[in-house]
């Protein structure tokens, strides 16, 4: 059967640079995010058409089977003592089976059909119209985007930077290259006698 995935409802890698964040094709500038909410939703993963159609011959070919195998068990016992009667109720069972087996799986499909599954979608709206949805199963993974996103349109900070790939539940984040923290101040041993603490 087919199954319809997160894809299909926003985007689902992308990387926050020193003032904008790449998501797909749509580049956003950090400073022109006006709104950001995480929703709840749900969709029907294996409602797909073709799913849909599979479903629909099974149950079609059912109830086909069913009235022709009542139909070859009525002639069974219509004509009793005759030599079809033993070819007619063989068919007529043969073919009530083939149609009870078919109704079980169009009944095991169309419950597959209204399964729901919950995600969540990280909303970003720009203040040119703009609306960006980042999707996943794992809210925390959204939450934690959307509060890099909140620092850097808060702060400013251009030093925060990181990708994500929700497909695996990863968010990366990292200073740029050069803004490493400075090592703490060393304690020489005329400093330490005299119980100087370095300066931070």
């Amino acid at each position: 059967m087919d199954r319809q995935t997160l894809d299909m409802e926003g985007a689902r890698q992308g990387e926050v640079s020193a003032a904008s964040m790449q998501v797909g094709n749509d580049t956003i500038a950090i400073a022109r995010i006006a709104t950001m909410t995480v929703e709840k939703h749900e969709f029907f993963p294996w409602d797909t058409p073709a799913n849909r159609k599979t479903q629909s011959v099974y149950a079609t070919t059912c109830v086909g089977a069913l009235f022709f195998g009542l139909a070859g068990l009525v002639w069974g016992l219509v004509r009793t003592g005759y030599p079809d009667s033993g070819m007619g109720n063989l068919s007529g069972v043969a073919l009530m089976a083939l149609g009870l087996g078919l109704g079980i799986r169009a009944a095991m499909i169309a419950l597959k059909l209204k399964k729901k599954e919950p995600y969540y979608r990280l909303l970003i709206g720009t203040s040119d119209g703009r609306q960006i949805p980042l999707v996943d199963n794992n809210r925390d993974v959204l939450s934690k985007i959307r509060d890099v996103l909140r620092h850097k349109m808060d702060t400013g900070d251009a030093s925060v930077t990181g990708d994500f790939d929700l497909n695996l539940d990863i968010v990366n984040l990292r200073l740029p290259k050069g803004n490493t923290p400075a090592a703490p101040p060393t304690i020489r041993d005329d400093d330490s006698r005299l119980g100087l603490q370095p300066v931070t």
